[in-house]
Protein backbone atom coordinates (compact mmCIF):
# COMPACT_ATOMS: atom_id res chain seq x y z
CA UNK A 1 0.00 0.00 0.00
CA UNK A 2 2.80 2.14 0.89
CA UNK A 3 4.59 2.45 -2.63
CA UNK A 4 0.72 2.43 -4.63
CA UNK A 5 1.19 6.38 -6.09
CA UNK A 6 5.25 6.60 -5.57
CA UNK A 7 7.40 6.26 -8.55
CA UNK A 8 9.68 2.91 -7.72
CA UNK A 9 12.77 5.43 -8.59
CA UNK A 10 12.47 6.25 -5.68
CA UNK A 11 13.30 2.97 -3.94
CA UNK A 12 15.65 1.65 -6.94
CA UNK A 13 19.09 1.46 -6.35
CA UNK A 14 20.60 4.33 -8.57
CA UNK A 15 22.62 1.98 -10.94
CA UNK A 16 19.23 -0.06 -11.80
CA UNK A 17 17.50 3.00 -13.12
CA UNK A 18 19.11 3.10 -16.51
CA UNK A 19 18.06 -1.03 -17.08
CA UNK A 20 14.06 0.08 -15.93
CA UNK A 21 14.11 3.19 -17.84
CA UNK A 22 15.19 1.10 -21.25
CA UNK A 23 12.62 -1.24 -20.79
CA UNK A 24 9.98 1.05 -19.89
CA UNK A 25 10.67 3.31 -22.67
CA UNK A 26 12.14 0.58 -25.39
CA UNK A 27 9.47 -0.32 -28.53
CA UNK A 28 12.44 -2.60 -30.14
CA UNK A 29 11.65 -6.27 -30.39
CA UNK A 30 14.92 -7.33 -31.84
CA UNK A 31 16.63 -6.09 -28.78
CA UNK A 32 14.57 -8.70 -26.34
CA UNK A 33 15.10 -12.39 -25.38
CA UNK A 34 11.66 -13.24 -26.45
CA UNK A 35 8.22 -11.85 -28.29
CA UNK A 36 4.25 -12.88 -27.78
CA UNK A 37 2.17 -10.94 -30.33
CA UNK A 38 -1.13 -10.61 -29.29
CA UNK A 39 -4.38 -11.88 -30.79
CA UNK A 40 -5.47 -8.54 -31.60
CA UNK A 41 -1.95 -8.21 -34.34
CA UNK A 42 -2.89 -10.90 -36.49
CA UNK A 43 -5.67 -8.73 -37.87
CA UNK A 44 -4.76 -6.37 -39.52
CA UNK A 45 -0.65 -5.45 -40.89
CA UNK A 46 -1.94 -2.16 -42.29
CA UNK A 47 -0.08 1.05 -41.01
CA UNK A 48 -3.72 2.71 -41.10
CA UNK A 49 -5.08 0.25 -37.94
CA UNK A 50 -4.05 0.07 -34.28
CA UNK A 51 -3.12 -3.28 -32.63
CA UNK A 52 -1.38 -4.59 -29.53
CA UNK A 53 1.92 -6.23 -28.95
CA UNK A 54 3.58 -7.78 -25.86
CA UNK A 55 7.09 -8.05 -25.08
CA UNK A 56 8.24 -10.43 -22.52
CA UNK A 57 10.54 -9.72 -20.26
CA UNK A 58 12.58 -10.80 -17.28
CA UNK A 59 15.26 -8.77 -15.78
CA UNK A 60 16.43 -7.78 -11.82
CA UNK A 61 16.64 -4.84 -9.42
CA UNK A 62 17.82 -4.14 -6.33
CA UNK A 63 15.06 -2.39 -4.54
CA UNK A 64 15.14 -0.45 -0.63
CA UNK A 65 15.03 -3.44 1.98
CA UNK A 66 14.00 -1.79 5.60
CA UNK A 67 12.52 -5.34 7.16
CA UNK A 68 14.46 -6.55 10.42
CA UNK A 69 17.86 -7.93 9.99
CA UNK A 70 16.18 -11.15 11.22
CA UNK A 71 13.12 -11.41 8.40
CA UNK A 72 15.36 -9.11 5.37
CA UNK A 73 17.32 -12.47 4.56
CA UNK A 74 19.93 -11.27 2.24
CA UNK A 75 20.98 -8.43 1.42
CA UNK A 76 23.36 -5.89 0.03
CA UNK A 77 24.13 -2.35 1.76
CA UNK A 78 20.31 -2.12 2.50
CA UNK A 79 19.33 -3.47 -1.10
CA UNK A 80 17.80 -6.45 -2.06
CA UNK A 81 17.52 -8.35 -5.22
CA UNK A 82 14.05 -8.89 -7.33
CA UNK A 83 13.40 -10.85 -10.24
CA UNK A 84 11.05 -9.83 -12.56
CA UNK A 85 9.05 -11.66 -15.29
CA UNK A 86 6.03 -9.95 -17.43
CA UNK A 87 5.86 -8.33 -20.07
CA UNK A 88 5.82 -4.77 -21.87
CA UNK A 89 2.57 -3.60 -23.84
CA UNK A 90 3.42 -1.94 -26.78
CA UNK A 91 0.68 -0.44 -29.12
CA UNK A 92 1.18 -0.02 -32.97
CA UNK A 93 -1.07 3.25 -34.29
CA UNK A 94 -0.40 3.41 -38.12
CA UNK A 95 3.26 4.76 -38.01
CA UNK A 96 3.06 5.29 -34.29
CA UNK A 97 4.82 2.51 -31.84
CA UNK A 98 4.34 3.44 -28.10
CA UNK A 99 5.23 1.83 -24.66
CA UNK A 100 2.29 1.48 -22.78
CA UNK A 101 3.68 0.20 -19.73
CA UNK A 102 5.27 -2.62 -18.12
CA UNK A 103 3.51 -5.48 -15.77
CA UNK A 104 5.27 -7.87 -13.90
CA UNK A 105 5.57 -10.10 -11.10
CA UNK A 106 8.56 -9.56 -8.69
CA UNK A 107 10.52 -12.32 -6.20
CA UNK A 108 12.56 -12.38 -3.37
CA UNK A 109 15.16 -14.62 -4.92
CA UNK A 110 16.03 -16.23 -1.19
CA UNK A 111 13.31 -15.91 1.53
CA UNK A 112 16.66 -16.53 4.09
CA UNK A 113 19.76 -17.46 4.08
CA UNK A 114 20.68 -19.28 0.72
CA UNK A 115 23.05 -21.36 3.16
CA UNK A 116 19.94 -22.40 5.01
CA UNK A 117 17.55 -23.60 2.52
CA UNK A 118 16.00 -26.92 2.60
CA UNK A 119 16.67 -28.53 -0.66
CA UNK A 120 14.68 -31.00 -2.02
CA UNK A 121 15.40 -34.14 -3.54
CA UNK A 122 15.36 -32.96 -6.89
CA UNK A 123 18.04 -30.06 -5.98
CA UNK A 124 22.12 -29.88 -4.99
CA UNK A 125 23.96 -26.96 -3.85
CA UNK A 126 28.03 -26.17 -4.62
CA UNK A 127 30.31 -23.13 -3.73
CA UNK A 128 32.10 -21.75 -6.29
CA UNK A 129 34.94 -19.25 -6.54
CA UNK A 130 33.91 -16.09 -8.63
CA UNK A 131 34.91 -17.42 -11.94
CA UNK A 132 32.24 -20.33 -11.54
CA UNK A 133 35.00 -22.73 -10.43
CA UNK A 134 33.93 -25.40 -7.87
CA UNK A 135 34.99 -25.62 -4.51
CA UNK A 136 32.53 -27.55 -2.27
CA UNK A 137 30.11 -29.88 -3.17
CA UNK A 138 27.09 -31.07 -1.33
CA UNK A 139 27.30 -34.78 -0.74
CA UNK A 140 24.25 -35.01 1.59
CA UNK A 141 22.82 -38.43 1.39
CA UNK A 142 19.48 -39.43 -0.59
CA UNK A 143 16.85 -41.81 -0.10
CA UNK A 144 15.68 -43.47 -2.89
CA UNK A 145 12.81 -46.13 -3.90
CA UNK A 146 14.43 -48.61 -6.32
CA UNK A 147 12.70 -51.86 -7.43
CA UNK A 148 14.88 -55.31 -7.49
CA UNK A 149 14.25 -58.01 -10.09
CA UNK A 150 12.37 -59.96 -7.36
CA UNK A 151 9.61 -56.94 -7.53
CA UNK A 152 10.56 -56.36 -3.66
CA UNK A 153 11.01 -52.35 -2.97
CA UNK A 154 13.81 -51.44 -1.32
CA UNK A 155 15.58 -48.00 -0.35
CA UNK A 156 18.81 -47.10 -1.79
CA UNK A 157 20.87 -44.73 0.03
CA UNK A 158 22.59 -42.24 -2.94
CA UNK A 159 24.99 -39.26 -2.67
CA UNK A 160 22.37 -36.01 -3.69
CA UNK A 161 24.58 -35.24 -6.79
CA UNK A 162 25.65 -38.54 -7.43
CA UNK A 163 21.74 -39.46 -7.83
CA UNK A 164 20.92 -36.09 -10.04
CA UNK A 165 23.82 -35.82 -12.12
CA UNK A 166 25.33 -38.76 -11.83
CA UNK A 167 28.94 -36.79 -10.66
CA UNK A 168 30.63 -37.55 -7.77
CA UNK A 169 30.98 -34.83 -5.88
CA UNK A 170 34.72 -34.76 -5.44
CA UNK A 171 35.04 -35.40 -9.38
CA UNK A 172 33.52 -32.08 -9.65
CA UNK A 173 36.03 -30.31 -7.70
CA UNK A 174 38.32 -27.30 -9.22
CA UNK A 175 35.52 -27.43 -12.35
CA UNK A 176 34.49 -24.69 -13.88
CA UNK A 177 30.50 -25.01 -14.56
CA UNK A 178 31.32 -24.00 -17.81
CA UNK A 179 32.77 -27.23 -18.66
CA UNK A 180 29.49 -29.28 -16.64
CA UNK A 181 27.32 -27.16 -19.32
CA UNK A 182 25.84 -28.14 -23.23
CA UNK A 183 27.87 -25.74 -25.27
CA UNK A 184 24.82 -24.22 -26.86
CA UNK A 185 23.59 -23.34 -23.03
CA UNK A 186 26.53 -21.56 -22.30
CA UNK A 187 25.61 -18.16 -23.26
CA UNK A 188 22.64 -18.77 -20.69
CA UNK A 189 25.39 -19.33 -17.67
CA UNK A 190 27.35 -16.31 -18.85
CA UNK A 191 24.32 -14.10 -18.55
CA UNK A 192 23.26 -14.92 -15.50
CA UNK A 193 26.51 -15.03 -14.38
CA UNK A 194 27.62 -11.59 -15.40
CA UNK A 195 24.16 -10.15 -13.43
CA UNK A 196 25.32 -12.23 -10.45
CA UNK A 197 28.86 -10.37 -10.52
CA UNK A 198 26.81 -6.66 -10.93
CA UNK A 199 23.94 -7.38 -8.86
CA UNK A 200 25.37 -10.00 -6.19
CA UNK A 201 22.34 -12.89 -6.87
CA UNK A 202 20.57 -14.30 -10.15
CA UNK A 203 18.76 -17.00 -11.74
CA UNK A 204 19.56 -19.08 -14.51
CA UNK A 205 17.15 -20.06 -17.33
CA UNK A 206 16.59 -23.53 -17.95
CA UNK A 207 19.60 -25.12 -19.55
CA UNK A 208 21.07 -28.70 -20.20
CA UNK A 209 23.66 -29.95 -17.68
CA UNK A 210 25.65 -32.90 -18.36
CA UNK A 211 25.09 -36.25 -16.81
CA UNK A 212 28.31 -38.37 -16.48
CA UNK A 213 27.34 -41.31 -18.53
CA UNK A 214 26.10 -39.43 -21.64
CA UNK A 215 23.35 -37.11 -22.57
CA UNK A 216 22.23 -34.12 -19.93
CA UNK A 217 19.52 -33.49 -18.17
CA UNK A 218 17.16 -30.04 -17.94
CA UNK A 219 18.03 -27.65 -14.79
CA UNK A 220 17.98 -24.25 -13.62
CA UNK A 221 19.98 -22.37 -11.11
CA UNK A 222 19.82 -19.69 -7.94
CA UNK A 223 23.09 -18.07 -7.71
CA UNK A 224 24.35 -15.77 -4.81
CA UNK A 225 27.18 -14.11 -3.36
CA UNK A 226 28.15 -14.63 0.08
CA UNK A 227 30.98 -13.73 2.26
CA UNK A 228 33.82 -16.21 2.97
CA UNK A 229 35.87 -16.62 6.31
CA UNK A 230 39.13 -17.73 6.74
CA UNK A 231 39.73 -18.58 3.33
CA UNK A 232 41.81 -17.02 0.38
CA UNK A 233 39.37 -15.18 -0.97
CA UNK A 234 36.46 -12.61 0.54
CA UNK A 235 33.53 -14.17 -1.08
CA UNK A 236 32.32 -17.05 -3.03
CA UNK A 237 29.04 -17.61 -5.22
CA UNK A 238 26.67 -20.30 -3.48
CA UNK A 239 24.39 -22.54 -6.19
CA UNK A 240 21.28 -23.80 -5.52
CA UNK A 241 20.26 -26.26 -8.86
CA UNK A 242 17.46 -27.76 -9.66
CA UNK A 243 17.22 -30.98 -11.70
CA UNK A 244 13.73 -30.88 -14.02
CA UNK A 245 13.94 -33.79 -15.83
CA UNK A 246 15.77 -37.74 -15.85
CA UNK A 247 18.56 -38.24 -18.29
CA UNK A 248 17.95 -37.61 -21.91
CA UNK A 249 20.14 -38.58 -25.16
CA UNK A 250 22.40 -41.03 -25.25
CA UNK A 251 25.64 -39.40 -26.47
CA UNK A 252 28.65 -38.29 -24.90
CA UNK A 253 28.72 -34.57 -25.60
CA UNK A 254 32.09 -33.47 -23.34
CA UNK A 255 35.34 -34.74 -22.31
CA UNK A 256 33.95 -34.41 -18.57
CA UNK A 257 31.51 -37.18 -19.24
CA UNK A 258 35.08 -39.30 -20.19
CA UNK A 259 37.06 -38.26 -17.35
CA UNK A 260 34.60 -38.41 -14.75
CA UNK A 261 34.99 -41.88 -12.73
CA UNK A 262 32.70 -42.67 -9.56
CA UNK A 263 34.37 -41.86 -6.33
CA UNK A 264 33.14 -42.81 -2.30
CA UNK A 265 32.76 -39.10 -0.63
CA UNK A 266 35.05 -38.84 2.58
CA UNK A 267 32.42 -36.75 4.69
CA UNK A 268 28.87 -36.94 4.58
CA UNK A 269 28.01 -33.35 4.47
CA UNK A 270 30.42 -32.45 0.83
CA UNK A 271 33.52 -32.42 -0.72
CA UNK A 272 35.95 -29.65 -0.33
CA UNK A 273 38.82 -28.52 -2.64
CA UNK A 274 42.38 -29.10 -1.19
CA UNK A 275 43.58 -27.03 -3.91
CA UNK A 276 41.49 -23.81 -3.05
CA UNK A 277 41.22 -23.88 0.98
CA UNK A 278 45.49 -24.55 0.63
CA UNK A 279 45.51 -20.87 -0.77
CA UNK A 280 45.12 -21.12 -4.95
CA UNK A 281 44.63 -18.55 -6.70
CA UNK A 282 41.14 -17.28 -7.43
CA UNK A 283 40.73 -15.24 -10.23
CA UNK A 284 37.75 -14.73 -12.65
CA UNK A 285 37.48 -15.19 -16.58
CA UNK A 286 38.60 -12.08 -18.31
CA UNK A 287 35.96 -12.45 -20.75
CA UNK A 288 33.55 -11.46 -18.58
CA UNK A 289 35.24 -7.97 -17.43
CA UNK A 290 35.08 -8.66 -14.03
CA UNK A 291 36.02 -5.90 -11.56
CA UNK A 292 35.88 -6.02 -7.55
CA UNK A 293 34.00 -3.53 -7.36
CA UNK A 294 31.17 -5.10 -8.64
CA UNK A 295 30.83 -6.77 -5.56
CA UNK A 296 30.02 -3.99 -3.34
CA UNK A 297 27.39 -1.33 -4.09
CA UNK A 298 27.91 2.33 -4.58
Amino acid sequence: VELIGSSIFDFLHRDDEPELRYILSNTDFNCTTTTTTSSSSQFSTSSNQSYNDEIERMFFIRLKCVLPKRNAGIIYNGYKTISCWGYSKICHDGERITNMGLLAVGYMLTRSGITELKLSSSTFMFRARLDLNIIFVDSSALLKLTIVPNLAFIFVLFRRVTALTGFGASSLLDTSLYQMVLLEDAHTIEKAHKILLHKNQSTTGYYRLLHRIRGYVWAQSQFCIVPMLRATVTHCIVAVTEIFSKREGDMTLAIIQLDAEEDVPGSTLGEYSNLFYKGAPASAPLYLDYNTHMLSDK
